[in-house]
């Protein structure tokens, strides 16, 4: 019995303890910042590439595989921990099962299987989710635990509520992509969004189904302020609309269900409330247009939505994008293209009107589409027989009218709010909770003539524990130490400083050595602890590649050094793009890198690959047409760069670059045309541009271009010194000593060095690249 119990209580905290999952960040914890401009200096314990995605992942995979060890012993021994069958937990079986094939039959099987760093999702994370929704559907389920882990979900949301109140505060960083929008620990506000969506929804759910509590009803309240005011913040549109719907669709359902006499007042609250938002929507839209909404940035947002909105008009192109995609042959409407292989879709069909947005969309921000391109029409289909079997399951079962009701917006909520975004890990598992809820409905047991239905004996039990343990650890092991060792190296090799105590005990910066570099970038790439896997290899290679690429700039390296670095690059580029052909991503990091190093040949075939795997994108036009004019063949740089502008004439970047292939074409004429047109001027401050002036000895407009950036910051001292070189480039060595002097006046630090360039000029002995 204490053996039984001892399994049994495992799995409950087990199940609990992915609550906490959220709030793991592996970003090291450590950071000095006593040596100015030195950044961050990580501790290399925890640490690792994309540190809000995998750390949370691989705990949540080592966690669900350790507690499927101990779920198969509690099986084994007690049958009423077995799963019982329901439609819902057939649809997930065949779903898993297609997505297998869809896995195998996939653009890249490797990738549909290991996903990377920057997703952690795959068919790895499909298998995980599975294995947490058979023991949350039967453990949680058995024991009646439902309360309790809601309950843990609940306070995990509120310390979540006060740690985003911190970041509104700015007493907490928020992260870099997300701007001033709140994200929580999880670095993404649409993460933190969803979050906070199924967790307004399972407090609401508590509460009514606690309303005879008043110590429950006020913490709940409260609970459900700082939930909402979090969600607020993130400015999340898809996840706020969607709690509105969802609110509408519960009172909808009260009003039209709870005819009883005991639900007469809630009947009445609920209809109410149902006024209630339908006045806020029509003044949301009657004052949309006051200062009121304006100066609020998650109400301008909501406003902003409208069908010429350049997020909405992106999102339009990326769906047509899949279903292009889908429909490209019966294999992949029948089977689509595996997990993990959007890109492939997104490149091909990649439109020029995108050229504002993200580049290398690897999801159709929609979650239905995403399963459409993965798995085909049958994963889109028993994907939304989910949500279709937990809304029948939910109004068939035995739960009260509000809390049915509560049960039906979080379906419809989170069913809105994928229409617009994918899913992240938590998200995922609040989905799978759910079913695993609704599957819990059901009341049909195994039959009692089923083998399965009988409990291990004490002997096989003693056979099966040793074997389960080992076969666990295993498991753990191998799926997981290689991609958190790899993913470790990377953020190693990324660390271009090491921190150095002097001599006063003062924490400073040291460049870290070139030759150690590249031996942190090949322990990344290499096969790690046994048995290794693939996983995060491609984004290892593609920091591998731009690293590499800076490296012909720099004197200071050794020659050696940088050929061995070049050497390795290039060789794991290749293996690259050997394992997932057509890849134009992988194919463009890999001409770029090419051309940096003057193998314009190997990087215009590299290159063509590239713009054949995605015909319309115009950075790799662009790449093209900069690498014949870094071979001087200024001829055949003109078309494609030309192409480029055609695609889409209002990119501010196609209109400077063939305005700069015309100038190197001697084209003066169309080039001003071009520029004036975009620009209303041919003096733009752009960097670009200021070196094809230069290299096109245009002198005049050099010095223009310099004197627009000392008046737009006349306090910025190489500024002053720029200008005072294209002065003196150009002839006018008056103005050039008196840029010189106010530079010198600007830092006195430099006043000597800038006499000693004043005299040079003033006695002729000044040289210039002229």
């Amino acid at each position: 019995m204490s053996y039984t119990k001892f399994l049994r209580w495992t799995l409950l905290v087990g199940l609990a303890a992915v609550f906490v999952i959220p709030f793991i960040i592996a970003d090291g914890g450590v950071g000095y910042s006593q040596a100015p401009g030195m950044g961050n200096l990580y501790i290399p314990f925890f640490a690792m590439f994309f540190p809000f995605i995998t750390g949370k992942n691989f705990v949540f995979r080592i966690l669900i595989e350790v507690l499927l060890g101990v779920y198969v012993l509690l099986a084994l021994r007690e049958p009423k921990y077995r799963p019982r069958a329901s439609f819902i937990l057939w649809a997930l079986g065949i779903f898993v099962a297609w997505i297998a094939v869809a896995t195998i039959v996939s653009v890249d099987p490797t990738k549909s299987f290991w996903s990377n760093f920057e997703r952690m999702e795959g068919y790895i994370t499909t298998l995980h989710l599975f294995a947490y929704f058979l023991m949350v559907g039967t453990v949680v389920a058995a024991e009646e635990w439902w309360d309790q882990l809601f309950r843990v979900s609940i306070v995990a949301s509120v310390v979540m509520a006060f740690y985003g109140l911190l970041q509104l505060a700015h007493k907490i960083p928020i992260s870099s992509q997300s701007g001033p929008r709140l994200d929580g620990t999880f670095g993404n506000a649409t993460y933190l969004a969803v979050f906070m969506l199924f967790n307004m929804f399972i407090t609401l759910f508590m509460l009514v189904r606690q309303r005879k509590s008043t110590v429950a009803q006020v913490l709940y309240g409260i609970a459900l302020v700082l939930q909402l005011a979090v969600l607020y913040y993130t400015e999340t549109r898809g996840a706020l609309l969607g709690v509105m719907g969802g609110l509408v669709i519960a009172a909808i359902y009260i009003g039209w269900k709870g005819t009883g006499g005991e639900w007469r007042v809630l009947r009445k609250i609920s209809l109410w409330g149902l006024g209630t938002i339908v006045v806020i929507i029509i003044g949301f839209f009657a004052l949309r247009s006051t200062s009121f909404v304006k100066n609020s940035a998650t109400l301008s947002r909501i406003s902003s939505i409208s069908l010429s909105d350049p997020t909405t008009v992106a999102r339009f192109e990326i769906w047509h994008m899949a279903l292009e995609g889908f429909v490209q042959s019966p294999k992949t409407v029948i089977a689509g293209w595996g997990q993990e292989n959007f890109n492939f879709v997104f490149n091909k069909y990649y439109v020029a009107a995108m050229y504002s947005q993200e580049q290398w969309f690897d999801r159709a921000h929609d979650q239905f589409l995403d399963w459409l391109v993965d798995g085909g029409l049958p994963a889109f289909l028993l994907y939304i027989s989910f949500f279709v079997l937990a809304v029948w399951y939910i109004m068939r079962s035995d739960l009260e009218v509000p809390e049915q009701a509560v049960l039906l917006g979080l379906v419809g909520a989170y069913a809105f709010n994928n229409l617009f975004v994918f899913d992240d890990l938590m998200s995922s598992v609040y989905f799978f909770l759910l079913m695993a809820f609704a599957h819990s409905l059901s009341k049909k047991m195994p039959p009692r003539w089923m083998f399965l239905s009988r409990p291990a004996t004490e002997r096989a039990l003693a056979v099966a524990a040793p074997v389960v343990v080992v076969v666990t650890l295993l498991v753990v092991w191998t799926a997981n130490v290689p991609g958190i060792v790899r993913a470790q190296n990377l953020i190693t090799a990324l660390t271009t400083e090491v921190p150095v105590k002097d001599a006063n005990g003062n924490i400073t910066g040291q460049a870290k050595d070139p030759k150690v570099l590249l031996q942190n970038y090949q322990t990344a790439l290499g096969e790690g602890i046994w048995p290794g896997t693939p996983m995060g290899r491609q984004e290892v290679t593609e920091q591998l590649l731009q690293y590499a690429s800076g490296l012909p700039a720099s004197t200071s390296i050794d020659p050696s050094v940088r050929q061995d670095t070049a050497t390795a690059a290039q060789n794991a580029a290749a293996v690259m793009m050997q394992e997932r052909p057509h890849d134009a991503r992988i194919e463009l990091f890999d001409g770029a890198f090419l051309d940096s190093f003057a193998q314009y040949p190997q990087a215009l075939q590299v290159l063509a690959s590239a713009l054949s795997d995605s015909p319309k994108k115009q950075q790799i036009m662009f790449e093209i047409g900069v690498t014949y004019l870094n071979a001087n063949d200024t001829k055949d740089a003109l078309p494609v760069l030309k192409a480029a502008f055609d695609e889409a004439p209002a990119y501010t970047d196609a209109r400077v670059l063939y305005a700069s292939a015309l100038y190197y074409n001697g084209d003066i004429t169309d080039g001003d045309a071009l520029m004036i047109q975009g620009f209303g001027t041919v003096i733009v401050d752009d960097d670009r541009l200021l070196q094809v002036y230069v290299n096109t000895k245009q002198y005049g407009r050099v010095v223009q271009i310099w004197q627009l950036r000392v008046k737009n910051d006349p306090e910025n001292t190489q500024d002053e010194l720029g200008l005072a070189a294209a002065y003196y480039t150009n002839g006018d060595k008056t103005d050039a000593i008196a840029a010189l002097n106010r530079a010198a006046q600007l830092d006195p630090s430099l006043a000597s060095q800038i006499a000693s360039v004043i005299t040079q000029i003033q006695n002729g002995t000044l040289q210039t690249s002229q």
